[in-house]
């Protein structure tokens, strides 16, 4: 996350050296959605952004990561970001999403908070509910947490947290009965 600053070219092209062969690009965003495998097609990216409410602006471009499971990541990305990546990387980069990284139980959830993005995975036996949301102040934390709860049982669950894992921690003082800490 660049945190509203421009990326360092140093540092950018100092990574881009240390990666060798393929740059993995994790994108933060709440403009992210999965979608099945089985029914991706590239040329629709953008549609699958547009029908959840969060396409692209005019200034972002919607990129794909590869499939991962049986899913296929579908993100906006700023446009004068992905150009600098591309004359940097070329073809050697690839994009993926928190929504497909790290830990995931055959039961239970995963909350986690990066800067003003909150994603929040649900499993039992294979992934239930998946969504990456801008959580701009505390109470939007609160409030998609709440309204997960009410679906999903959320807060009696085992929940793992990850990210901000102090600032999870703090808003949801005693909502868990079973939370995890990474």
């Amino acid at each position: 996350m660049s945190g509203g600053h421009s990326f360092s070219p140093e540092a950018l092209n100092s990574a881009v050296e240390r990666c060798g062969e393929k740059l993995t690009v994790e994108l933060v965003t709440p403009k992210t959605t999965l979608v099945p495998a089985s029914v991706f097609r590239a040329e629709d990216a953008p549609s699958y952004l547009a029908a959840l409410g969060l396409a692209a602006d005019v200034n972002e471009s919607v990129v794909c990561s590869p499939q991962i499971g049986d899913v296929v990541a579908v993100m906006a990305i700023s446009a004068e970001c992905l150009a600098y990546l591309s004359l940097l990387c070329g073809d050697k980069m690839s994009f993926v999403t928190p929504l497909l990284l790290g830990y995931a139980p055959k039961e239970g959830a995963v909350v986690e908070l990066h800067g003003e993005v909150l994603y929040v995975r649900i499993f039992n036996g294979g992934m239930l509910f998946s969504e990456a949301m801008d959580a701009s102040s505390d109470v939007d934390i609160v409030y998609y947490l709440q309204q997960i709860h009410q679906v999903y049982n959320l807060y009696n669950m085992r929940v793992r947290a990850r990210g901000d894992v102090e600032r999870i921690k703090m808003l949801c003082k005693g909502l868990f009965t079973q939370l995890e800490c990474e």
